[in-house]
Parts: C-alpha cells; sequence; structure tokens
C-alpha cells in the first residue's frame, strides 16, 4: 500500500505551544512572588525559569502568528499529545535549579506527576520546602485538572474550525454531549465550573484550622483530583472538618462537568437519571461500606470512625485524588481493594482519570446483550446508555480502551519488576500511576517512598502517568508511525 505524507499544521502547533509557554511563564512568575513575600531565596529559581521561558515562548508564538486555523482530529490528538509531553518538560524548570531538593530525574518527574494530577512525589519531607516551590506544584495540578485544551480555546486564540477537535482530544468518551451548540461556549461554562469550586473550597477550608496558604494549596489539589499535600501527614494532619470539606469536593470533582452545569440551570430530572452519576454515587456507599465493616471487625474501630474512615479513603481513590490518611492499618484486603478502585475512576468529562465509570457501564451492560445474541444471532439487541442505543463501533472502541489500559498495566509491571521493585510494589505502583493516583501509594504499600525509586522506574511511572491522563489515544498518535502517514 503506497502512502502520501500526512502534512501536520506544525505552524499552529509551534503557536499554541509558544503560547502555552508564556502562560507557563505566567505560573513561574507568580510562585516567584510568593516565594518573594515569604523572603526565599527560591523565588529566584522561579525568576530564572520565567526569563527562559517568556523569551522561547514569545520567540515561537511571534515567529509562528500566521497559520491556517483548520484544525483537524488528526491535528487535534497530535497538538494535544505534543503539548502534554513538552509543557511539563519546561514546567521541571523551577525544580531543576533546586538541586537542594530535586535532581534533574526527579524535577522532571515532579513536574509530569503535578501536571498530570497523579500527584507521586519525590519529597518525603514537603514541610521544609519553601513556600515558593509548593505554591507552584499544587498549581501544577490545577492547571493539568483542567487541561491544556481548555486553556488554549480560551487564552490562546479562537479556532472556529478546530475548537471541538482540540477539545474532543483531551476529553476522550463515548458521550459527545455539549451544553451548548458551539464548544467554546461550553469551555467557557466549564471553566468558570472549575474556578467557582476551587473559590468556595478555599474559603470553606480557610474557615478552619489552615492558612491561607495551606488553604490554597489543598484546594488547587482536591479540585484537580491530583492529590499533592504540603504536609507530611497528608490529610491525616487536619482536622474533621477539613478532611469533611476535601471529601465533598473531591466527589464533586469526579462528576461529569455536564451533570454539574444541568444542574446548575435546574435539569436536576436529567441529572439524578443519569446512569454514570448512579453507578459512582452507588460505588462509593456499596465500597465505602465493606471497607468500614473491614475497619470494625479487623482492626476494632467503632462503625462510625470506620465509616468515617473508610468513606475518605473509597471517594478519594475513586475520584483518583489520591490523599491519603497517613494510618498504618490497611491490609493486604484493604490495598486490593483500592488498587482495584484506582482503574473505575471518576465520571466521563471530570477531571478524574482512570477507565471511568461510564466505559464501566457499556461493559457491564455488554454482557446480557452478548449473552441474548448468542442464542438469537439474527435479533437486533443493542447496548443502551442513558435510554439510547450505543454502535457496535463506539461499543468496540470501549473494549480497545479497556484491552490497551490493561495491556499497558501489565507491561508497567513487567518493566517496574525488571527494574528492581518487588512484585507487590510494582502491581501498586502501575495501577496508581496509569490511573494517576499517586499519593495513596503510601498506605497501599507500608513505608514506600517515591524518591528511593531508581531512574528507570520515574521514567516507567511518567509513561505511564501520560497515558492515564491522555486516555492513552493522544499519547500513542505522537508516537505511531501510521498516524502521520495516509493513504
Amino acid at each position: 500500500m503506497n502512502f502520501r505524507p500526512y502534512k501536520f499544521n506544525s505552524r499552529i502547533f509551534f503557536y499554541v505551544s509558544g503560547s502555552c509557554l508564556l502562560l507557563l511563564s505566567g505560573m513561574f512568575l507568580l510562585s516567584g512572588i510568593v516565594g518573594l513575600l515569604y523572603g526565599e531565596r527560591e523565588c529566584v529559581y522561579f525568576a530564572y525559569a520565567f526569563a527562559i521561558v517568556a523569551l522561547i515562548g514569545g520567540l515561537v508564538a511571534y515567529g509562528n502568528r500566521n497559520f491556517h486555523t483548520n484544525i483537524s482530529k488528526k491535528d487535534g490528538r497530535l497538538i494535544v499529545g505534543l503539548m502534554w509531553i513538552l509543557i511539563p518538560l519546561f514546567g521541571a524548570l523551577p525544580y531543576a535549579f533546586d538541586a537542594k531538593d530535586f535532581t534533574l530525574t526527579d524535577a522532571i518527574f515532579e513536574s509530569y506527576s503535578g501536571y498530570t494530577t497523579t500527584g507521586a512525589s519525590v519529597l518525603d519531607d514537603v514541610e521544609s520546602v519553601s513556600k515558593a516551590v509548593l505554591f507552584y506544584r499544587s498549581f501544577t495540578q490545577w492547571i493539568g485538572g483542567l487541561g491544556f485544551a481548555i486553556l488554549v480555546i480560551m487564552f490562546v486564540r479562537n479556532f472556529p474550525e478546530g475548537a471541538k477537535n482540540l477539545f474532543n482530544a483531551e476529553f476522550n468518551s463515548i458521550e459527545k454531549e455539549k451544553d451548548r451548540p458551539h464548544i467554546k461556549n461550553t469551555v467557557y461554562k466549564i471553566f468558570f465550573l472549575y474556578l467557582f469550586f476551587s473559590i468556595v473550597c478555599c474559603i470553606l477550608l480557610s474557615f478552619g484550622e489552615m492558612s491561607v496558604f495551606e488553604a490554597v494549596c489543598n484546594t488547587f489539589a482536591t479540585i484537580s483530583t491530583g492529590g499533592f499535600s504540603i504536609s507530611n501527614g497528608n490529610m491525616g494532619a487536619y482536622s474533621d472538618y477539613s478532611r469533611n470539606v476535601v471529601m465533598v469536593f473531591m466527589f464533586l470533582s469526579g462528576i461529569s462537568y455536564f451533570l454539574l452545569i444541568w444542574l446548575a440551570r435546574g435539569k436536576f430530572k436529567k441529572v439524578f437519571k443519569d446512569e454514570q452519576l448512579q453507578y459512582y454515587c452507588s460505588i462509593i456507599l456499596v465500597c465505602s461500606l465493606l471497607l468500614a465493616l473491614y475497619f470494625v471487625f479487623v482492626d476494632n474501630m467503632s462503625f462510625f470512625s470506620g465509616l468515617k474512615d473508610a468513606l475518605f479513603y473509597i471517594i478519594s481513590t475513586l475520584s483518583t485524588t489520591g490523599f491519603d490518611l497517613k494510618v498504618s492499618r490497611l491490609g493486604l484486603f484493604a490495598s486490593t481493594f483500592l488498587i482495584l478502585l484506582m482503574f473505575i475512576g471518576g465520571c466521563s468529562a471530570s477531571s478524574s482519570t482512570g477507565l471511568k465509570i461510564i466505559r464501566l457501564i457499556t461493559l457491564l451492560k455488554y454482557i446480557p446483550v452478548a449473552i441474548k445474541r448468542m442464542f438469537h444471532p439474527r435479533a437486533i439487541i443493542p447496548v443502551r446508555y442513558n435510554g439510547k442505543a450505543l454502535r457496535d463501533d463506539e461499543v468496540s472502541l470501549v473494549f480497545g480502551f479497556f484491552f490497551l489500559f490493561f495491556v499497558i498495566f501489565l507491561l508497567g509491571i513487567m518493566l517496574l519488576t525488571v527494574a528492581g521493585n518487588s512484585l507487590l510494589h510494582s502491581i501498586a505502583l502501575s495501577a496508581a500511576s496509569v490511573s494517576n493516583v499517586g499519593p495513596i501509594m503510601g498506605s497501599v504499600a507500608e513505608g514506600f517512598s517515591y524518591s528511593a525509586l531508581g531512574a528507570g522506574s520515574k521514567s516507567v511511572l511518567i509513561v505511564l502517568m501520560l497515558l492515564g491522563r491522555l486516555e492513552i489515544y493522544a499519547l500513542i498518535a505522537v508516537v505511531s508511525p501510521t498516524v502521520w502517514k495516509r493513504d
């Protein structure tokens, strides 16, 4: 078969990347100002990073300002995939300058972990790190949870012929509903909803024992479902009030943006009849009860205390936030239970990652349909979601994603084992990274520290984190030769 070269819209990619680097330099500047306010020498690192990235971003954006505005579906996937590789690399600069706390490998790992909202950290003593660095690493999660595509559509430039393809490249789902006919209106709705939740969460946390700085950083980690903590005790260092606030917003952040928009517009019937939300709430309730009973009978806790801790862990894991209570009692059953929940993830079109509940519903509903088709081969029996029949190609994409997800998970285990990690640690690490649920590893594998991993293991985890955040396809598109060619 003869292939003609696919002409990638490179000028628009460089313009978008340069513009995002300028936005990134703004993050460096803001973080440097935080360091300056606290009188920290680390603000110099952010000044250096700001100067370098602003110069490169400005030159690249200006040099590619004349481009064709059309972005095809293939362009959209490639642009999003390449940006997710490029931006976190530049985002590692402030860490790299801080040689006291980070090696070069650690700097890159911490940056990718933040932007992909994994929240796995090489810092064992976060309380000894400067406020500027803590603020920046928390901010990276907030940006990563929102997604680069939304930032591009909102702040870079209007792409009337390609905004939808950029959006769909980052928010992969069989559910392609929009709140408005024009994708930019939908993006604005999502952004302001994300911002509104962030402001409310921050205010509520400030009413507790947290300082304003702690409230801001923990809000960034919660709303993005990232999980970076600024306390050595993680969420176990805070009061029940603060943990309850965090728990509520972790729950909300795992719900589809579209459902939350409909809820704000008073479409209560449509929201509460949604199957994805029903499954999401049911999984949380059933799993919390099971884990609570485990705490009661195995650890002799009171039912109320066991349920309180179980609810926190289940919401933290299912929403892929990964916040930990730093308890030492999680045994093999609870650890296995949480690893299985890591795979599921939250709802589609949310800041959560993982397989997504909409895919779980499709897989579960296909089982009785497949059995019926076996005995009635001529019958037309579709898989239905929210009362609508799904096309066979949509169901096939779900099975394809499911297969790829677990193949990548197994490959991750193999590579991590080869790199010198134990089998249990390799399983937990691979699951936590491909599902972007990093911090909770401390409870699943007690005594574990990301800082102790070798460069090879960290490199494997970076790839797994990227694959998980981009839901596989956008990153595979970047490295697939067939995507860069066409018939």
